[in-house]
């Protein structure tokens, strides 16, 4: 875990966060809410694994905007 959280900070350290892209309150306290629920190991992972493609899809689509911008994403 330590390694992805200095991969993060590393990634952030030039660029900048934008809100329209990021995770809001609710969709994390929905995912938390999920992994605390789960029944077994499975859909705890399953929940994560659907978290972090949400966070590719958010990825990909700052990335789309910021290529229409004209800038270098």
């Amino acid at each position: 875990m330590e390694k992805i959280k200095k991969y993060v900070e590393r990634f952030f350290k030039g660029k900048k966060q934008d809100i329209n892209y990021e995770m809001s309150f609710n969709e994390s306290k929905a995912g938390i809410n999920a992994v605390i629920s789960s029944a077994d190991a499975n859909s705890a992972f399953d929940v994560i694994t659907t978290f972090f493609n949400f966070g590719y899809a958010k990825g990909y689509r700052a990335a789309m905007a910021e290529m229409k911008k004209g800038g270098a994403a």
